[in-house]
């Protein structure tokens, strides 16, 4: 095993594009545990959600330029959440049609949550992805989700970015939904996005095949980070893991792998290393974790 991981390639100097879907969040945090036919009080937020929105946000958190590209609604819900991004210094250029798509996560007492989703109604199309998306990109991170519902326009996506000899990473779907798609055919897709860096948390990485060895298909580099458990750092040549820094407290965890990978993608664009990065995308997780919501404060 070599002394470090590396990058398997350099990101460039412009902005960070995060490419998918712009969701709304209704975050509800519970005041005690769900009873069937009770009622209780909530503490409730609504922000623009869904990874590439998440990551877009945390990436302009730290002040490095931050664009997302994809398919958003045609509603007024849309309009709010579109405007609460440029409010962060996020870029935006997205088609827009269609209902937006809408999840309500329920915030448990103990921090963890439950998500329901309303998937809306539209979706990216493949001549929607232009060049202008990823061409001046340091990276472009694809959210994955978008391999269940428009395979073909995160292909393209990716396709662009690598014409354009842009770097990309990608997060992959939740291991139940990787699962009732088939496993076989996601990886499929999956492979064929040919990313540099890949993002998971440990279930997927069990469902994916990659708990151990390196399947042939898989990036150069993964990343599988487990919650308040060391994240793993995996390429063929070894493998490392990084501890996760102890947390007073935990108040919601939706958003945290999101936030994780965006202080990853900062790391990259400045060209740290890859442990150091992976520290950084830890510190990212920790605010997010102590906040209601998958976006770090303004």
């Amino acid at each position: 095993m070599t002394d470090a991981p590396a990058w398997p390639r350099s990101a460039g100097t412009g902005p960070v594009v995060a490419l998918g879907k712009l969701v709304a969040d209704q975050v509800l945090e519970l005041s005690g545990p769900l009873v069937v036919g009770g009622q209780q009080r909530v503490a409730r937020t609504t922000s623009a959600g869904g990874a590439a929105a998440n990551v877009s946000a945390g990436v302009a958190a730290v002040g490095v330029p931050a664009r997302l590209a994809g398919w958003a609604g045609a509603d007024p819900v849309a309009d709010g959440l579109l405007a609460g991004l440029a409010t962060r210094g996020v870029d935006v250029a997205v088609v827009r049609r269609g209902r937006a798509p809408l999840t309500t996560v329920l915030v448990h007492p103990d921090g963890e949550r439950t998500m329901l989703t309303d998937r809306g109604e539209g979706g990216l199309q493949v001549a929607d992805v232009v060049p202008a998306w990823v061409a001046d990109a340091a990276d472009v991170h694809l959210d994955a989700y978008d391999l269940l519902r428009s395979p073909a326009a995160l292909a393209a996506a990716a396709a662009l970015a690598r014409e354009a000899g842009v770097p990309v990473s990608v997060d992959v779907a939740a291991a139940t939904r990787i699962a009732l798609h088939g496993v076989e055919r996601y990886v499929e897709l999956l492979a064929a996005l040919t990313a540099d860096v890949l993002f998971c948390n440990a279930d997927e990485a069990q469902v994916l095949g990659l708990a151990g060895a390196l399947p042939s298909w898989a990036p150069e580099l993964v990343l599988v980070h487990a919650g308040a458990s060391p994240t793993g750092v995996v390429t063929r040549a070894g493998s490392w893991s990084v501890p996760v820094p102890p947390l007073a407290s935990v108040r919601d965890t939706t958003g945290c792998g999101d936030a994780f990978a965006a202080g990853v993608l900062v790391g990259w664009r400045a060209g740290v290393p890859v442990l150091e990065a992976v520290e950084s995308g830890h510190a990212a997780a920790a605010v997010v974790a102590g906040v209601l919501g998958a976006q770090p404060p303004l």
